[in-house]
């Protein structure tokens, strides 16, 4: 009896200091101003309020009371020291933001009666290692266990159907990962930055992935997305480095800006029929793809989309594209073989930078305009030969192209910028419309030496004519030798 006496005594005293530094109204904890870096919560303590320990340096431990139902947002928000939080049986909620920043907490063990974790609510737990979440839980917010460094692995419960923006953003350590089978979305940017993340296996009944959900997955070899997915949003794997393949579902409609930027090992990816838009950049710094073709259903193709694809040889595009965009090849320096559709009518700047290795290219049929820099730097390309609907010429289009000797231009009105021929050494004939053949000081704005043959279409005419006539003419017969001769006498 005495014992239970000093026990209750014992116990009246702590309560009666942590009132001290404290200030509770109707059970509800608003503010901790004490000092200690341990600490038991009170029985009759309900609710702890917004921000009751925001900041505090010395907190280390905290054993929840058992009545406790509710943590508030912010309530322990950059509580830096906090290593260790026993939760309550009966506790139901979590606020947003409730844990963020406390960076010395490795491990969490939430009861079976809290059903959701609202936004942030474990942001920047730095040294969380160990995370056990009960099956009650059925939502997850946003940015919950973002820069959760030291995560490597976490069971998601059953009843979950949605993961939200941000979730595991930079959880750099995270290797697995369950998606459940209920699951319908993936928010945008999800698993960004878990460059450990190796395997993934995402369900049929997801419906949509948000844009970035798997960007700086380096780690990240293989991912099959569902059948019902329709469109890879902007940025969604790009610098995956170590992404070998990607199955895509057959009935995509859209691929997003920089989709699958710098998937440097990415050795093949089938573009689906049913494709209607590729964004800018989309392939940039694809450099083991050898091979693309683009099917009829594609209405546009923005800028950059097949930029540094360094293994290209062979694209192929069926697409009716009105314009071939700016950068769209630029740095393919193996394309050796491109297919471009006759209802391209502009070819904008540096479509062409530094294709190397690209030695023909047959324009398209209603081409009009073609940009600045188009083909700069094509060092083997020996010719080219414009159709007839022709309209302008950027400058420097052929400029640095060290293998090229002519171009024939169409016979018509032209308008030509400065310095399409720079540093051409190997330019020997240029054919203009008959009424520039006339150059003078337009030759130095062109960028044309004194030693580049300048024709006109009338006189390709006068040579077609002397050739069909040459071959036209009758072959006179050989006159006898005079060994022949004397043979005859003889």
């Amino acid at each position: 009896m005495e014992e239970n006496n000093r026990q209750n005594n014992a116990g009246e005293t702590r309560d009666q200091e942590f009132l001290r530094h404290c200030e509770i109204r109707n059970g509800r904890l608003i503010r901790y101003y004490g000092k200690k870096s341990e600490i038991v919560i009170p029985d009759y303590v309900t609710d702890i309020a917004e921000e009751a320990f925001r900041g505090n340096p010395r907190l280390t431990r905290v054993v929840l009371g058992p009545n406790v139902v509710s943590i508030a947002p912010r309530a322990f928000q950059d509580c830096a020291n906090l290593q260790q939080v026993t939760f309550p049986s009966g506790l139901k909620q979590i606020g947003a933001q409730a844990f963020e920043g406390c960076s010395s907490m490795t491990a969490l063990l939430l009861p079976r009666t809290v059903t959701e974790l609202n936004d942030e609510c474990f942001r920047r737990c730095t040294s969380l290692r160990h995370v056990v979440l009960p099956s009650s839980i059925n939502h997850i917010g946003r940015y919950v266990f973002a820069e959760c460094e030291s995560m490597e692995e976490l069971v998601l419960p059953e009843n979950i159907t949605a993961l939200h923006r941000c979730t595991f953003l930079n959880c750099r350590s995270l290797k697995t990962v369950n998606i459940p089978a209920n699951v319908r979305t993936m928010g945008r940017y999800l698993f960004a930055g878990c460059m450990a993340l190796r395997e993934l296996h995402i369900p049929d009944t997801v419906t949509y992935i948000g844009i970035g959900a798997f960007s700086e997955c380096h780690s990240l070899t293989y991912l099959h997305l569902p059948r019902s997915i329709r469109f890879v949003g902007d940025y969604t794997f790009s610098c995956c480095e170590n992404l070998e393949k990607v199955d895509l579902p057959e009935h995509l409609h859209y691929i997003g800006n920089a989709a699958f930027c710098g998937c440097k090992k990415l050795r093949e990816l089938p573009l689906s029929e049913s494709l209607e838009r590729i964004g800018h950049s989309a392939f940039l710094g694809c450099m083991s793809i050898k091979e693309f073709t683009v099917h009829e259903g594609v209405q546009d193709i923005a800028r950059a989309a097949f930029a540094h694809c360094t293994a290209l040889e062979k694209i192929t595009i069926h697409a009716p594209l009105s314009e071939l965009e700016e950068e769209m090849f630029s740095h393919c320096f193996s394309l050796r073989e491109i297919n471009l559709p006759d209802s391209i009518q502009k070819i904008e700047e540096d479509a062409f930078l530094n294709c190397i290795a690209l030695t023909k290219i047959a324009l398209p049929k209603q081409l009009t305009s073609v940009d600045a820099r188009a083909f700069m730097g094509c060092t083997a390309l020996e010719g080219l030969s414009f159709p007839e609907t022709l309209k302008k010429i950027g400058k420097r289009i052929f400029a640095e192209c060290s293998s090229l000797k002519t171009v024939i231009f169409p016979n018509r009105r032209v308008a030509f910028d400065r310095s399409v021929f720079e540093d051409c050494p190997a330019l020997e004939t240029v054919v203009l419309p008959d009424a520039r053949v006339s150059l003078g000081r337009r030759r130095a704005k062109l960028g044309l030496d004194a030693e580049v043959q300048i024709l006109c279409h009338a006189d390709l005419q006068k040579a077609q004519e002397l050739v069909e006539e040459a071959l036209r003419a009758p072959t006179e017969p050989e006159e006898p030798t005079e060994d022949t001769e004397a043979d005859k006498d003889e």
